[in-house]
């Protein structure tokens, strides 16, 4: 089992001191000193005012974020956690990743999304209708422009005519690729030819908003994964082809409220055992203290006794 963290400031209780750069700095200094194999940031670059002002979680670009963590780390992974393929000209988003890639010396882990807030897909030009196949069609020049093929695409908003992405991809043939989707459609797209499932748990009106299907416990979790194998046999690809991803376990954890670690424990094992290879936790954002010391203490009561094992 591996662990990642998204930064505090996903908290929808976040405070903007949580982004001052000593305080984002201890964050993952903290995480990659504990044992956190990777630290994530999502993709919300125009969120509705009624999602924020209803309990949406706090934004901070993934690639500037990210950027800003390459250099303050030499071992954790750089999660995009999540970005929106719909929201980026598909040219300028590879060259980024690529980019961030080159600088952090290969440590992307680019975890995509289709979004599903109407208002910010407007704001990026995209129509809400058509978000799964721009999803495809802009991931597929990504991953031709990592190849360093010479291009020629044309869709919403771009037209382009023999061009090359740069700089050169280092992870080769390029970053592992994870998707978030609890529907149907999530595990066929992971299992067809992606690297990483990502399963989110819980249910209620956060899951009617995010427009994905609810996986209420362990149990639902466990059919979800066996239907992600079974995709992925369909796809002809080893069985092992796809990691799988869990997150929303445990809320937004607080040192400060405290957190039971065996209950925790047992939660891990239950997870490893239903075939779940990484677990992602959220962690509270209003208090950039509480903040580092939720991930200091989690990291020797949950991430050393696991990765021991």
């Amino acid at each position: 089992m591996r662990f990642g963290v998204q930064h505090a400031v996903g908290d929808p209780k976040w405070v903007p001191a949580i982004l001052e750069p000593p305080a984002v700095r201890r964050f993952v200094r903290a995480a990659e000193d504990v044992g956190f194999d990777a630290i994530g940031f999502t993709d919300h670059f125009a969120p509705s005012v009624n999602w924020i002002e209803r309990d949406g979680e706090g934004v901070a670009d993934p690639i500037a974020s990210l950027g800003f963590s390459a250099a303050l780390t030499d071992r954790i992974r750089l999660l995009t956690w999540l970005l929106i393929p719909p929201y980026h000209n598909p040219f300028h988003a590879a060259s980024q990743i690529a980019t961030l890639d080159a600088l952090s010396g290969g440590r992307v882990t680019l975890g995509l999304g289709t979004g599903y807030l109407r208002s910010e897909l407007y704001a990026a030009g995209a129509d809400p209708s058509t978000r799964l196949r721009e999803f495809d069609a802009r991931l597929a020049i990504m991953r031709e422009a990592w190849t360093g093929a010479s291009l020629d695409a044309t869709g919403t908003g771009y037209s382009a005519r023999g061009v090359r992405v740069l700089p050169p991809i280092v992870q080769q043939p390029h970053p592992p690729i994870w998707i978030h989707g609890n529907s149907p459609w999530g595990t066929r797209r992971a299992a067809r030819d992606l690297d990483g499932w990502i399963g989110m748990l819980g249910s209620g009106p956060i899951f009617d908003t995010i427009r994905t299907t609810p996986i209420p416990d362990l149990d639902a979790l466990r059919e979800r994964v066996d239907d992600l194998r079974h995709e992925v046999d369909r796809a002809g690809r080893p069985s092992d082809a796809v990691e799988v991803v869990a997150t929303g376990m445990w809320g937004y954890l607080d040192v400060r409220a405290g957190f039971d670690s065996t209950a925790i424990l047992d939660d891990v094992a239950a997870l490893d055992a239903l075939g779940a290879d990484w677990v992602v936790i959220t962690v509270c954002g209003d208090d950039a203290g509480a903040a580092e010391d939720t991930v200091q203490r989690f990291g020797p009561e949950i991430v050393a006794p696991t990765t021991a094992r």
